[in-house]
Order: C-alpha cells, then sequence, then structure tokens
C-alpha cells in the first residue's frame, strides 16, 4: 500500500500538517537535550556523579541530526527515528529503576514524542511534495493545452 493523501487533499493541507509536525519535533528535541542536561547534572539518580564524558556521550547523538533537522532533510529525520529509539530504552529503564525520578518519565514521554513527529514529518512531506509534484504537472499540461 503506497503512503497516498487522503482523497481531496491538497499539497498546502498536507504542506501545514508537515510544519506542524517539524516545529513540535524541533520543540521536542531541544526539550529533551535540556532534560538530558539536567538530569546529568543536577538531577541524577543517586550514585551517580556528573561528568562531561557522560554529558557528551547523551547529547552529541541528538547533536548530530540538527542540521539534517534544520534543513528538513527526511533522511536524516528517518534515521532520528533510529536513534531515538535508543533514547526510549534508556530512559524506559531509567523510569522503571528502584531510584527513578519524576524527570525520567519526561525524557519517555519525549522519546515518544520526537519519535512520532519525526515520522509524521516524513509522511507529510513526502505526500506533500507528490502532490506539488502532480499539481505542478496538471498546471504544465492545461497551460500545454491551451496554447
Amino acid at each position: 500500500m503506497r503512503n497516498e493523501p487522503a482523497k481531496g487533499a491538497t499539497a498546502a493541507t498536507v504542506q501545514a500538517k508537515a510544519d506542524l509536525a517539524w516545529r513540535l519535533l524541533l520543540i521536542c528535541v531541544v526539550l529533551e537535550l535540556a532534560v538530558l542536561t539536567l538530569t546529568t547534572w543536577w538531577l541524577h539518580q543517586e550514585g551517580r556523579q556528573p561528568s562531561l564524558t557522560i554529558w557528551l556521550v547523551r547529547i552529541v547523538p541528538l547533536l548530530v541530526f540538527v542540521p539534517g533537522m534544520l534543513k528538513r532533510n527526511l533522511r536524516s529525520l528517518a534515521w532520528l527515528c533510529f536513534v531515538v529509539l535508543m533514547y526510549f530504552m534508556i530512559a524506559v529503564t531509567e523510569a522503571m529503576s528502584p531510584l527513578r525520578l519524576w524527570i525520567n518519565y519526561v525524557e519517555v514521554a519525549l522519546s515518544v514524542v520526537i519519535f512520532l513527529s519525526a515520522m509524521m514529518t516524513i509522511r507529510w512531506q513526502a505526500q506533500a511534495n507528490r502532490l506539488l509534484l502532480a499539481e505542478q504537472e496538471t498546471d504544465q499540461l492545461s497551460g500545454d493545452a491551451h496554447e
């Protein structure tokens, strides 16, 4: 089954959905980076010591995708989905730990929203691109018919 937009959908309406999902993605990535910084330096679990190395290991994988996110590169967003699964796995493990903190649940929620918003951005942006191309081809054909 192809990833087809709903009947009657225009490129503008699908693009508006993609824009909304993309904005949500950017906001959640910034929040995730802030939460990772907080949980590394201030709200860490008992027995953990703050460390620059641990902080870098936690944030660099997300930072790698920032240029692609800002350019709305769909391939970068697809790879981000794979990497966010690692963050989800770690967040769930920490949230189920006996030493859990409330912010661990925030990490779980943010990783889920990042995954879903990246996935929907990819879907809706691809649909909008296809619809825009189809509209341009239709305009060209109707323009050629009038000449």
